[in-house]
């Protein structure tokens, strides 16, 4: 197995642990109401495209709180980010 599949088992691991879920409705709920990046505040419209045209959306789902840190997977800890901001921020410095 490759370190991108063994990484993203193990984060599934901590989500489950973490607790917390949110269904596709809440997500799409949150985003309806989010007209901008919650962390850099630009509208959608002014983010460039993302390189990889794989991917149709600038917008991403953020953890208010990492995962990794604690956070949960329940809709109050979700906030729409940009793909720049969200793939910056990371996880930031471990425990």
């Amino acid at each position: 197995m490759d370190c991108r599949n063994e990484r993203a088992k193990r984060r599934a691991e901590r989500i489950k642990a973490n607790g917390g879920s949110h269904t596709k409705k809440e997500w799409e709920t949150l985003l309806a109401a989010s007209p901008r990046c919650a962390e850099c505040k630009r509208e959608w419209a002014e983010v460039p495209p993302r390189p990889d045209s794989r991917y149709r959306h600038v917008w991403t789902k953020g953890h208010t709180i990492p995962v990794y840190h604690g956070g949960t997977d329940d809709i109050g800890n979700i906030q729409a980010e940009c793909y720049e901001c969200n793939f910056r921020k990371n996880a930031g410095k471990l425990k």
